[in-house]
């Protein structure tokens, strides 16, 4: 009797689009991933490490970095508007 190799990472499952699936098989077919599961690994990988980093987009686009430079430089700008309305005589 054979014994199912043990493997030393764990199975995960999902679904993508048909798209990006034929997008894959083509990265492997020509051999720029040995695998599904290599492409898979390497692009949780990656996404991991820029989400760890702050560097992913956010919704509007902008680095998470960025969005507070931005947020603090229009705080500064607002600081100096008096927004009190004028009395009209």
């Amino acid at each position: 009797m054979v014994k199912d190799p043990i493997r030393k990472k764990p199975v995960v499952s999902g679904t993508i689009s048909p798209l990006h699936k034929k997008k894959i098989d083509k990265l492997v077919e020509i051999g720029e991933f040995a695998s599904v599961s290599d492409f898979l690994n390497q692009a949780v990988s990656e996404f991991l490490t820029k989400y760890e980093l702050g560097s992913l987009p956010s919704q509007n686009g902008f680095p998470p970095s960025q969005l507070e430079v931005l947020r603090n430089l229009i705080r500064e700008e607002l600081s100096d508007i008096n927004f009190e309305k004028t009395k009209k005589d």
